[in-house]
């Protein structure tokens, strides 16, 4: 079974162990996102509210962030780093 410390540490963080911005980004998005979608739904659906149109255009916002930032982060892990090994390590 592969613990949660695993999983997080190959998502969220680099090679080196330091953590990744983008990948933080993207997990936060994403996070936020699927909650508003929720209240969207909710609110909508099962409480009868008129849904406020500023709410989709903030969730198509944070949608389009999501996909951007996963987009950069695969492209990341597929270029080439130019820097070399022996800069990086003290």
């Amino acid at each position: 079974m592969v613990s949660s410390y695993k999983i997080i540490s190959d998502t969220l963080k680099t090679p080196n162990g330091k953590w990744s911005r983008k990948s933080l980004t993207l997990f936060v998005s994403f996070n936020i996102s699927i909650i508003l979608g929720f209240y969207i739904v909710i609110s909508d659906y099962i409480l009868d509210k008129e849904i406020n149109k500023y709410a989709i255009e903030v969730f198509n916002g944070f949608m389009l962030l999501t996909g951007a930032m996963s987009g950069i982060t695969v492209a990341d892990k597929f270029t080439p780093s130019t820097t070399k090994k022996e800069e990086i390590e003290p």
